[in-house]
């Protein structure tokens, strides 16, 4: 690590988890770190509520265990006996007015072999059929970034696509797999898709490097949590930092400071007034970094600029065991939009997680809200509660009486502006954003979920790697 020079600090804006991570690397390297959040509590998109006597999770419950990094830092801030893998295995998908199981083995929705899917009832006998086709084609290696539908599409087929594929990138992105980029979105298919070759085979051998081609029972987990909710994180984090989180403090402006005095190349503008710091790091959605950075780097605040949203509710119901109308057997389901409900996913949080299990009640989280669909937008709380009730017995999940009698306790989290949506040739253009920073900006530096990942390890990593940057630059 980069000697540091005396009395150095740096100011990050935002208070989200990448803000949070950096600041606690920051502090740990003995530099000075401020966090600037404009809201009025730390964690960004990491929150909970109150349902039904219970706290539940209303942003991200848990993260993926395949990148380390989230697990590292719960390890880091004395969370590391807290860390919990899912309780339930298996999932579902609601199709032709059932739930379907999904099949075990795939990667991101796509099977390697097709007999995975026949008799599961996700497809036709016929989609089957051109699945086998299509993962047995030759294909040349992918040779540049393109959409997961572009790619995907004429070798798995349309129906398989869109009823495995496209609910489960959708869902986890909110958007539409026909647009979104295979390299940033779906690592796994792209780095199968550049193999060449058969699709199926390629696959196979992802999987096998993933440690995800065995029985279900011998698979590493695919997710983690911490015991009583991720915003455990936050709340760990926020301790460690103390006074350095100001919260209702926006950014104003950022500019070149007057004179370097102590080193200090910028001038950060708050309500409250300026601090002059040695580097910046931008931690903010993607439309905020664009405002702060237009005057300084206006090349890199068009990129950012132009990358869009999703807006998402997310609703935690609380259930009396008795008002279940079936065994919570998995983890949750999937929604493809061709069948036309308000929800996208639904989580049986109470069987994912342990530290939701109750002998009396379940926790039940639906997500509605996709970029094409904003049907929920045009409801209020009490009317998107009952809507997504009804759809919770109309897939067989809740009594429908005890739906449409209310029954239910019930919290709504709308996330606007919550997901960036990555396009084709997405990593290509953070990576200019990165290089016009370097070059014209020494010291500032933006990081995030606009950038390479919107889970929480990635925010993580991306975080820390943020830090480096500035560590190198300007703190040697």
């Amino acid at each position: 690590m980069p000697v540091t020079a005396p009395g150095s600090r740096v100011v990050i804006a935002g208070a989200g988890i990448s803000g949070l991570a950096a600041a606690y690397e920051l502090q740990r390297a003995g530099i000075e770190a401020v966090v600037l959040e404009a809201g009025d509590r730390p964690g960004g998109k990491i929150d909970s509520a109150p349902v039904g006597g219970l706290t539940v999770d209303s942003g991200p419950d848990g993260f993926v265990a395949r990148d380390p990094a989230a697990a590292e830092l719960c390890r880091r801030l004395g969370l590391g006996t807290e860390l919990v893998e899912p309780a339930a295995g298996g999932a579902f998908v609601w199709v032709d007015g059932r739930l379907c199981p999904l099949p075990d083995r795939s990667v991101l929705g796509v099977v390697w072999t097709a007999d995975a899917l026949a008799g599961t009832g996700v497809v036709s006998e016929q989609a089957v059929d051109a699945l086998a086709r299509g993962l047995a084609r030759d294909a040349d290696p992918l040779l540049r970034d393109a959409s997961v539908g572009e790619v995907l599409r004429p070798r798995i087929g349309d129906e398989v696509f869109e009823r495995l594929v496209d609910p489960l990138l959708g869902g986890i992105n909110a958007g539409s797999a026909d647009q979104m980029s295979i390299e940033a979105c779906a690592p796994p298919l792209y780095e199968a898709a550049q193999r060449g070759g058969p699709l199926g085979p390629a696959l196979r051998q992802v999987a096998s490097a993933q440690g995800r081609d065995h029985d279900r029972e011998a698979m590493a987990p695919v997710f983690q949590s911490v015991r009583g909710g991720v915003t455990r994180m936050v709340d760990a984090l926020a301790a460690e930092l103390g006074e350095a989180v100001k919260l209702a403090t926006p950014v104003k402006s950022i500019e070149p400071a007057a004179t370097q005095g102590a080193g200090r190349r910028w001038r950060v503008t708050t309500p409250s007034g300026p601090l002059d710091a040695d580097g910046v790091i931008l931690t903010c959605p993607a439309w905020e970094s664009a405002r702060l950075l237009e005057p300084l780097a206006p090349d890199a605040a068009t990129i950012l600029g132009d990358i869009e949203y999703a807006d998402v509710a997310l609703a935690a119901f609380v259930v009396r065991n008795e008002h279940l109308a079936r065994p919570l057997d998995g983890s949750g389901f999937l929604v493809p939009r061709s069948q036309g409900l308000l929800t996208t996913a639904c989580s049986w949080t109470s069987s994912k997680w342990r530290h939701y299990a109750h002998e009396e009640l379940a926790v039940l989280r639906v997500s509605a809200g996709r970029t094409d669909d904003r049907r929920w937008m045009d409801l209020d709380s009490a009317e998107l509660v009952s809507t997504l009730a009804a759809e919770l017995a109309g897939t067989g999940v809740v009594s429908s009486q005890d739906a449409a009698r209310g029954r239910f306790e019930a919290q709504v989290t709308p996330w606007l502006g919550s997901l960036p949506q990555y396009r084709p040739g997405h990593l290509e253009r953070a990576a200019v954003v990165d290089a016009c920073l370097a070059d014209g900006t020494p010291g500032l530096v933006a990081a995030g979920a606009a950038f390479r990942g919107v889970g929480l390890p990635a925010c993580i990593r991306g975080a820390q790697e943020a830090v480096g940057a500035v560590m190198r630059t300007v703190l040697c």
